[in-house]
C-alpha cells in the first residue's frame, strides 16, 4: 500500500494516488511499495525532517521530483514603444539658415524642396545657400495643396517679403468680398 507524505486531503486525495503535492515547495512524491533497501535510502535522506521520517511505513519508497512553485505570469502583447522621430518644420518662414541647415524632417514629401533647397534620402529638406526660408504653394496642378520650401538670398529677401505680403492681402480681401 502507499503512504502519503501529507495528511489526507479529503475526497480529492484519491483521484491521483501516485502524485501528490506536498508542503515543502513543490516536491511531489511518486511512490509504490518497494524493497527495504530503497526504504532505508529514503529514510536516510529524510532524517532531518521529522514529519517525513515518521510517516514512512515499512516497505514503501518514494521518488522526489522537483516541480515549479511559482504560478506562471500572464503574457501581454503590449509593453513596447518606439523612440520619437522628431519630425516637422525645424526652421520657419523668414528664419535665417546657412548651407546644410535642416529646414524640415518628414516621412514622404509633405513639403517639396524649391529654389536653393536640397532633399535627402529620408525626405529631409535642407538649405543649399545662406539666406531666409520662404514657403510658397506648389504651382504644379498635380501637387495641389502641397507647400514648397525655398531659401531666398538675403539680398532678395525684402522684395520677396513685400510680394508675399501683397499676395496675402489680396487673398484676404477676396475672402471678405464673398
Amino acid at each position: 500500500s502507499e503512504v502519503s507524505l501529507l495528511p489526507s486531503a479529503g475526497p480529492h486525495s484519491l483521484r491521483r494516488p501516485h502524485a501528490r503535492k506536498d508542503m515543502f515547495g513543490g516536491l511531489r512524491s511518486v511512490g509504490r511499495c518497494a524493497s527495504n533497501s530503497t526504504l532505508g535510502a529514503l529514510q536516510s535522506l529524510t532524517n532531518g525532517l521529522p514529519e517525513l521520517g515518521q510517516t514512512l511505513g515499512p516497505a514503501c519508497s518514494s521518488i522526489f521530483v522537483r516541480t515549479a512553485t511559482k504560478k506562471q505570469g500572464g503574457s501581454s502583447n503590449n509593453g513596447r514603444d518606439s523612440n520619437p522621430k522628431f519630425l516637422g518644420i525645424k526652421k520657419y518662414g523668414g528664419e535665417h539658415v546657412i548651407p546644410g541647415n535642416i529646414i524640415a524632417r518628414q516621412r514622404g514629401t509633405k513639403w517639396h524642396c524649391g529654389v536653393n533647397c536640397g532633399i535627402g534620402v529620408d525626405h529631409t529638406v535642407y538649405a543649399l545657400i545662406s539666406g531666409r526660408v520662404h514657403f510658397t504653394d506648389a504651382k504644379n496642378p498635380h501637387k495641389r495643396g502641397k507647400k514648397v520650401i525655398n531659401v531666398v538670398p538675403h539680398e532678395q529677401w525684402p522684395e520677396v517679403l513685400a510680394a508675399a505680403q501683397a499676395k496675402n492681402a489680396a487673398k484676404r480681401a477676396k475672402k471678405q468680398v464673398r
